[in-house]
C-alpha cells in the first residue's frame, strides 16, 4: 500500500511540473524574460515607426498577420487614414510592453505582447497601444500585429480618454 502512494504521488508531481499546460502572467517572468520581451516590443515598434515616417503603407500592412488581415474591417483605408493623421518623423520613442504567454510540456507555444509607446516626431507626439503575437506553434496564420491604436499625447492627457480595445483587428486612429 505505501509503494502504491509514493508512485501515485510521484504520478502526480510529474504530471504537474511538466505535463500540464501553464499560462505565465507577467508577474511570473523572470527578469531575463521581461528583457527578450522589451526587445521584442522595441522591435515591432521600430518597424511600425519606419512605416510611418516612410508613409508606406504596404509595410504597415505587411506586419499583420494572415487572419488580423482576413478579419480587419477595410484595413487599406485605416491605413490610410493614419497615414494622414501622422505627422513629421520620429526623433525618438520609449514605452514597453506586458506579456501574457502559455506554455505547454515545457515550451512557449503562445505569447502576445500588449504595447505602448510614446513616440515624438519634429512635429507631434503621440501615444500607440498595439496588439503583437510573435509565437504561435498551432496557428501561424495568427503570428504578426493584431491591432494599433493611436492618438496624440494632448488627446491621451484629456480626462477621461480610454483605449477602445477593439475585438477586430485594425488600425485605430483617435482624432479627439
Amino acid at each position: 500500500m505505501k509503494k502504491i502512494k509514493v508512485v501515485l504521488c510521484c504520478m502526480i508531481l510529474c504530471m504537474n511540473l511538466g505535463g500540464c499546460e501553464k499560462s505565465k502572467s507577467y508577474q511570473e517572468e523572470t527578469e531575463e524574460e521581461r528583457d527578450v520581451v522589451q526587445e521584442m516590443a522595441d522591435l515591432m515598434m521600430e518597424e511600425i515607426v519606419e512605416a510611418l515616417d516612410n508613409k508606406d503603407a504596404e509595410a504597415l500592412k505587411s506586419l499583420f498577420s494572415e487572419a488580423a488581415l482576413k478579419e480587419a474591417k477595410d484595413l487599406d483605408q485605416q491605413i490610410a487614414d493614419l497615414m494622414d493623421f501622422y505627422q513629421g518623423k520620429m526623433t525618438q520613442f520609449f514605452g514597453g510592453a506586458g506579456c501574457d504567454s502559455h506554455m505547454k510540456y515545457g515550451q512557449e507555444v503562445e505569447k502576445e505582447l500588449t504595447g505602448h509607446y510614446v513616440l515624438i516626431t519634429d512635429k507631434e507626439e503621440y501615444d500607440i497601444e498595439y496588439e503583437y503575437k510573435p509565437i504561435d506553434k498551432y496557428n501561424g496564420d495568427q503570428r504578426g500585429l493584431i491591432l494599433m491604436e493611436i492618438v496624440t499625447d494632448a488627446t491621451f492627457q484629456k480626462d477621461g480618454f480610454m483605449w477602445e480595445y477593439p475585438d477586430t483587428p485594425g488600425v485605430y486612429v483617435h482624432r479627439n
